[in-house]
């Protein structure tokens, strides 16, 4: 995951900026702003062109696997590889990542776990929690490097960040929609390879409101069927984990749910929105296997 030692700096990206350039002449006098505007010019553009062109989601890898049957950590691992988010944003993972769920479920409040409590048949054990794994940017200040103090501030010692480091962060997000409807998944509203050309056209013409654009005044994305109320709606969905637990159908509020040792977590990567090209060129041979796992 992202280095903890690493201070998460804000994305200008975030905020939808105009698509204005920084217009240079001779005698003009350039501060770290005007540079940090030719920066955001050419991210925002590319991430614009992303977003239209190639949409969001999985691009390659990024492969959830559950944990060994043996695991007492039950250490979930997140393969490496690359996503496009609702911004337009790359998001990499270069080696793999993995969560401790038994001490992610230690950490947790008992209110929490029991409103992602699901019985059979909605999951495939009797009771588990269920919960979302989510990828999503984050911009990290690396190093230190001397500068004027900025502020109501006077220090000769002043430092900033040398480096601002595009990474990721991973969070486990509980599901607790109740009732008999299925737990929310995303959906592609967009038309398939068989589809007739005003369909295609339709879909071209509609889709720049599609919920991808931010829409309110402080430059959030709209939420889509996937995400949480109160959670970043610019992460991926990668996959859905069941997570078995015991705790009896009438069991007072402040009971528990205990962590079933002898069943299996389960991973679905099925759920995931992905970025899949046709004509893609990959040059090598891989091996499938099932992406609902053990």
């Amino acid at each position: 995951m992202a280095d903890p030692t690493s201070a998460a700096i804000a994305d200008p990206l975030e905020a939808s900026p105009p698509a204005e350039r920084v217009n240079y002449a001779t005698g003009v006098l350039l501060d770290a702003e005007d540079f940090r505007d030719e920066q955001t010019y050419h991210r925002s553009r590319l991430a614009r062109a992303l977003q239209a062109l190639v949409g969001f989601g999985t691009v390659a890898g990024l492969r959830v696997t559950p944990p060994e049957a043996t695991d007492t950590e039950l250490e979930l691992h997140v393969e490496p590889g690359v996503a496009i988010d609702p911004r337009g944003r790359l998001i990499e993972i270069s080696e793999p990542w993995c969560i401790r769920i038994a001490r992610w479920f230690n950490a947790q409040a008992t209110p929490g776990l029991r409103a992602a409590i699901h019985r059979a048949p909605r999951v495939s054990v009797p009771v588990a929690v269920v919960v979302d794994v989510f990828l999503a940017a984050l911009s990290c200040g690396r190093a230190k490097t001397p500068s004027f103090a900025s502020g109501p501030f006077d220090a000769l010692d002043a430092v900033v960040p040398a480096r601002i480091a595009e990474t990721a962060s991973l969070e486990l997000v509980p599901r607790t929609e109740g009732g008999p409807d299925p737990i929310p998944s995303p959906r592609n509203f967009w038309p398939d390879a068989t589809a007739t050309n005003e369909a295609r056209l339709q879909a071209v013409l509609d889709s720049w409101v599609s919920g991808t654009v931010a829409t309110s005044t402080d430059g959030a994305l709209d939420p889509l069927a996937e995400h949480v109320a109160g959670r970043n709606t610019a992460a991926v969905l990668l996959a859905r984990v069941t997570i078995p637990v015991t705790l009896a159908a009438v069991s007072p509020p402040e009971a528990r749910p205990v962590l079933d040792m002898t069943a299996r977590v389960s991973v679905d990567n099925s759920l995931r929105p992905f970025v899949f090209m046709p004509g893609k060129w990959l040059g090598r041979g891989f091996t499938a296997r099932p992406l609902v796992q053990p």
